[in-house]
Formats: C-alpha cells, structure tokens, sequence
C-alpha cells in the first residue's frame, strides 16, 4: 500500500498501501454492513505482496536453486506484488469517494480526520521498526533527519529515502484523497462523466509518456508518468462501482463508452502493445491488467465471504506494512549460517508459509492495539461533529413559558406546527 501498496505508498496501503491506503487501505463501514467481498480482495492483494518480496528476498539462500525457486520465478514474471498493489489501488477508488458525503456535517475535515486516524498511527509505529530492520540491522546508513522527514510520509516529493521502500503507495493513497477532495469540491465526485474524463486524461498522459520514452524523448519521468497511471486506475475503482455494480452506466450512453474504452484500453490494448514493444517478462501493463482482473473476479464474478477473509482483510494493511519487519530480520539471522546448512536449504514455500504466519500474527496485534482504536476515535469523532452541528440546526421555542392564547393567536399561542416540541 506506502503506498510499495493502504495502504495501499501505501496504503498505504497503504492502497494498507495506500495506500491509507487499505494499501492502504479504505474508510470502514459499519460491521453490518462491511462489503465482506473487498475485504477478501485486501487479504488476497497483501498476501500476494508478501509473497513476491519473501520470495525475491529468501531465492538467495539457496544459490543451486533446487528447492522451489519456481515459485519466484512465477511470482516475479508477472509481478504479483505488483498485481496486488493494483487490487489496492482499486479498492480504494471503489470505497474511499463513497466515505465522502457533502450532505454530512464538516464532510471534509472529518474525512481528512479519519483517514489521517487510519493511515498515521500504524504508520508510524513501522517507521522505526523498518529503519531497524531495513537499515541499521544491516549495517546501513539512515540519519535522524531522514526518519523525520519519513514522519510526514512525504519523503519521495523531498528526495529523501524511505525506511521502507514500499511506502510510496502510501503517498499514492494521500494523493488520491487530496484528489477527491478537489473533485468534491468542484462537486464532481459523484459526477461520473466528469470522473471519467479525468481517468481517460490520466491514462492517456501517461500512454504518451510511455510512448516518447521508448521513443527516446521523455516528457518526464517514469515515476511521473506510473502516478498518473495509477490515479486513472483508482478512478477505475470508483467508475466499476458506480457502472458496473450500481448500474447506472444502462442509463448513461456517453458513461458506457467512456467506461468501456477504459476497461479494453487496460485490459487489452495496452497490455498487447507493451508486449509488442518490451516483451512479456516484467511488464507492468500485464500486472497492472491482471491486478484488474483479479478485482473484476471478485467483485463481480466470486465474491468470496468467510471469517477467514474478513478477518484477514481488516488486518490487511498491517500485513502490508510490517511483512518486511518480520522477514528482514529472519532471513539476516538465516545469512548467517553456512552455506548449504539445514537451515538455509528448506523449500522456499517453507520460507514463504512461516513468513506469512509470523506476519498475520504480527499484524493481529497492530491491528488490536493500534489500527481499531485509531478508526473507533475517527468515528467518533465523526459522530460528535455529526451532533454538534445538528444542535446548532435545532429549532428553540419563542415561548418557555404557558401564554395566554388571545383571539387573533399572536406570540403566547402555540399551534401546531410552529416547530414547539410538540411536532
């Protein structure tokens, strides 16, 4: 999720990823009401995160390659953690411009509030673990000034290295909130066909700059450009909601076309032409097509609903952001046995499963002590704002006292309607 996710940076993504976010991560709805479908999506997108940094990390052990290095191999050809940032990055777009209502009171200081709640805390509790275990366990350099630019979350827009590398989807995610401010503002967020205009201007930006940087004229940097891709894709998120799942697309021809362009642009255009140009291996447009598909197979096709997965996903942003906190130390301590020792010679899937494990139970424990008291206080937060203001809209009696009523019904009478506490 950052943002690599939620949340998702970070989610913080973290897309928690997020990517704050969910990678990041996404606004939580009431229990009764949580769409247990997204969070299947958030526990399968942080796994497969996991899977392909253990992978790419603990491969190494074992030099000769002959226990289960194809589950990298598979991982790293068609990027899953990759594949799972995407997921975040749609989920984000799928909930987080629905957690925005302007009828609501102070809709934005108490959205900013409760994203600030669910993506800061955690946050920042993995700074100093992910310095430890990042840098300093390893005998690398990172300054105190360093960790207190790392305190904004705002270290790539400073030029400053990240204690973790995958916060940038983090980063993502706050830009994506920031965004749907600005379009609630201009009240377009709930405008689709202004919402789709701007993922198709997002996405074409970022194919012209493709196309010239293959050329050998950049117009900017590949890292400006993948921003670009990835907030035409959390958009994505927001128009297959309200298209596909809500169905207001049937009634809006102009809406179907542009959304459908879209989809076969992602989906199939893109990925076939990048193919033609760079090849398949590593190629981001098939990740990123694939983590489409991945979240078009569950909200639309599986909709997969059990415990298991409802509990994973709401500890799926700490999955995301303590994963390397749990391996990194591990595979150092794993380094230093000799070479072609029990230790280091198991199956990667062996790797893999205990790593997973430690890190859900990890993330259990963040996730009860730290992220659910954080998203209760937003949400009470939200609810006092909510009272508060509907105070202050309450209608007080001209009269406390009983009044004569007089013939032509003037201040001391009261009839009904008058807005006493009688109506």
């Amino acid at each position: 999720m950052s943002e690599l996710i939620e949340s998702a940076n970070g989610a913080s993504t973290d897309v928690r990823l997020p990517v704050g976010v969910q990678c990041a991560d996404v606004d939580r709805a009431p229990h009764n009401s949580r769409l247990r479908y997204i969070d299947a999506l958030r526990a399968i997108a942080a796994l497969l995160v996991v899977w392909l940094h253990v992978g790419e990390s603990y491969v190494q052990l074992d030099p000769v390659g002959a226990n289960g290095h194809w589950l990298y191999a598979f991982a790293q050809s068609i990027d899953v953690g990759r594949i799972g940032v995407v997921a975040f990055f749609l989920i984000s777009g799928f909930v987080i411009p629905f957690s925005i209502r302007a009828d609501r009171p102070a809709p934005i200081s108490t959205f900013a509030i409760k994203r600030f709640l669910r993506i800061y805390p955690a946050y920042w509790l993995s700074l100093p673990l992910g310095v430890l275990t990042t840098y300093w366990l390893w005998g690398r350099h990172f300054s105190v000034g360093d960790f207190l630019v790392n305190l904004t979350l705002l270290q790539d827009f400073f030029g400053v290295q990240a204690a973790q590398g995958l916060y940038w989807t983090l980063l993502v995610e706050l830009v994506f909130y920031v965004l749907c401010i600005g379009l609630l503002l201009t009240r377009s967020l709930h405008d689709m066909r202004r919402v789709c205009a701007l993922a198709i201007a997002f996405g074409l930006v970022h194919a012209l700059a493709m196309i010239a940087h293959w050329l050998g004229r950049p117009l900017m940097s590949s890292t400006t450009a993948f921003w670009c891709l990835n907030l035409s894709i959390m958009l994505c998120g927001t128009l297959y909601r309200t298209c596909v799942i809500e169905g207001r697309a049937r009634r809006d021809p102009w809406l179907r076309v542009g959304f459908g362009g879209l989809l076969a642009f992602y989906l199939a255009v893109y990925p076939i032409a990048t193919t033609w140009a760079v090849g398949f291996e590593r190629n981001a447009a098939i990740s990123y097509a694939l983590g489409l598909l991945l979240f078009i197979a569950g909200t639309s096709g599986v909709r997969i609903a059990t415990r298991v997965t409802d509990w994973l996903g709401q500890i799926s942003y700490s999955v995301y952001l303590f994963h390397p906190v749990i391996f990194q130390p591990l595979l150092w301590w794993l380094l230093q046995q000799p070479t072609g020792s029990w230790w280091r010679t198991r199956h990667l899937g062996i790797y893999l499963l205990v790593n997973m494990l430690l890190t859900i139970a990890f993330a259990s424990v963040v996730y009860r002590f730290v992220e659910k008291p954080c998203i209760d206080l937003g949400h009470r937060y939200s609810r006092k704002r909510a009272a508060r203001k509907a105070d202050r809209h309450v209608v007080v009696p001209v009269a406390t006292q009983p009044a004569v009523a007089t013939a032509a019904g003037g201040i001391g009478s009261r009839r009904k309607g008058d807005g006493g506490p009688s109506t």
